[in-house]
């Protein structure tokens, strides 16, 4: 007993400053769950997520807004009903995955703790994590989206790649691949996430045969758990389909975004694409009651074929508009923006984005205090790589507030390495001056106590 409150203690101790944080995120939450209420929804994707789950757990489908699908990886499909499975699905079964959700948010927290923690003191670490008490994220916990999954496994994934680089050892890669795959059933688009991994370990001069070794160990086994997945896919569509068929649409919907693009008047959709389906596209699309998730799945094909012919004709016709929209508007409207689509505690979403482009702009600030440092420059670089790649990803289909929120904690960490470079400069230049001030101090002594020497020797003399 005796240890155990000594170990709580020295936990407490060593912790006091995030303990702190997580008890106000779990408040918090606790209060949102309370006014929203357990059956809250926004009635978007997050019913069709629910919907999934249930209907995998009864029926054994993988389905999407009603029919047999692979618009969306499984994972978050098994998650909820095993939910189900244990809980059944009613009002027992939401207060489960609302608490559930809670806990990974707040498991987040600790989690980019940690990775500060590798860097930095309990103070600064502990304040890395402040935005996460932001309204948006307490009240994005309230979804059961993919995003709240997601921001916690990429956080996992950044926190022992980080670790992995400073002392190789088979624990942490175990974890990297095991949270890899989860992830990649989550959201696939976290599938370039080792192109970061992989630039950021040989800068980081990590053992290349150790790398080339673990990597295909790693990819056998990403293969492995992606073959059932493919082979059903195929069964089902007819279809080579190793994650998902769901970009049409958002890659459609991106070519509305920006300025400069061709309006649905000027373009000649039954030429250039109607007159391009191949028969069987042609026949679902006639025949939707056929076979429904045929008819779901050649939508969305036909929507991407809509928007290359779309993203062609707005290259053709303003290159520079495209190129700005692509390479500015898209990623500004991710970079600053928040998933906030309602309100709770009486807190609207213009106070938000005020903080969301502070929150930037710190980011900036202390990526150029890493980058003039020079200490945390790879650490910066492999954020940076993390981040970037999901902001191109995201642009090229479409800028979507929800899709930034995933990503936004890296910016967290970057403002918590800009802030701990400027607190360690600081202490060493304290440092500095006391052992110069001690120093000096010496030296005086020293010249004080030889002058007293040599008055006692001439008065010895005389």
């Amino acid at each position: 007993m005796k240890t155990l409150i000594n170990k709580i203690s020295y936990l407490f101790k060593n912790n006091w400053p995030i303990i702190i944080i997580i008890i106000i995120s779990l408040i918090l939450h606790v209060m949102s769950l309370n006014e929203l209420g357990f059956k809250y929804s926004i009635n978007s994707d997050d019913a069709s997520y629910i919907s999934s789950g249930l209907t995998f757990l009864k029926e054994g489908k993988i389905t999407m807004h009603g029919v047999i699908s692979a618009q969306i990886m499984p994972g978050l499909t098994f998650l909820i009903a095993f939910i189900g499975l244990i809980f059944g699905d009613g009002y027992s079964f939401m207060v489960a995955l609302k608490l559930l959700y809670m806990m990974m948010g707040i498991t987040t927290i600790i989690v980019v703790y940690k990775i500060m923690r590798i860097y930095s003191n309990k103070y600064i670490s502990a304040l890395t994590c402040i935005p996460f008490l932001l309204v948006d994220y307490i009240w994005m916990d309230n979804l059961i989206l993919t995003e709240t999954p997601f921001i916690l496994l990429l956080s996992l994934l950044i926190y022992h790649t980080l670790k992995i680089s400073i002392k190789p050892n088979n624990k942490d890669f175990i974890f990297i691949v095991i949270y890899y795959i989860i992830a990649v059933f989550i959201r696939p688009n976290i599938g370039v996430f080792p192109i970061s991994l992989i630039i950021f370990l040989i800068l980081k001069k990590y053992n290349t045969k150790l790398l080339i070794k673990q990597l295909f160990i790693a990819g056998m086994a990403l293969l492995a758990v992606l073959t059932p997945w493919t082979i059903r896919n195929y069964k089902v569509f007819g279809k080579f389909i190793p994650l998902t068929y769901g970009t049409g649409n958002p890659l459609l919907l991106g070519t509305y975004q920006g300025y400069g693009y061709p309006q649905d008047e000027e373009l000649d959709y039954i030429a250039n694409v109607d007159n391009k389906m191949s028969n069987e596209m042609k026949y679902y699309l006639d025949n939707p009651k056929e076979k429904e998730y045929m008819t779901r799945f050649y939508l969305l094909e036909y929507d991407g074929m809509k928007a290359k012919y779309r993203m062609n004709s707005w290259w053709k016709k303003d290159k520079k508009s495209m190129l700005i929209s692509y390479l500015y508007y898209k990623p500004k409207e991710l970079i600053i923006s928040t998933f906030y689509w309602d309100e709770i505690f009486g807190i609207n979403s213009k106070k938000l984005l005020i903080l969301k482009k502070i929150e930037f702009c710190l980011a900036i600030l202390g990526t150029i205090v890493c980058l003039i440092d020079k200490t945390k420059t790879k650490e910066i670089l492999f954020l940076g790589l993390i981040y970037f790649s999901q902001i191109v990803i995201y642009s090229y289909t479409f800028a979507f507030d929800r899709y930034a929120i995933s990503i936004n904690f890296i910016k967290f960490l970057v403002i918590g390495f800009g802030i701990s470079v400027i607190y360690t400069r600081l202490v060493n230049i304290r440092r500095s001056k006391s052992e110069s001030t001690t120093s000096n101090t010496g030296i005086q002594r020293t010249t004080k106590y030889r002058k007293y020497n040599k008055q006692n020797k001439k008065n010895t003399k005389k």
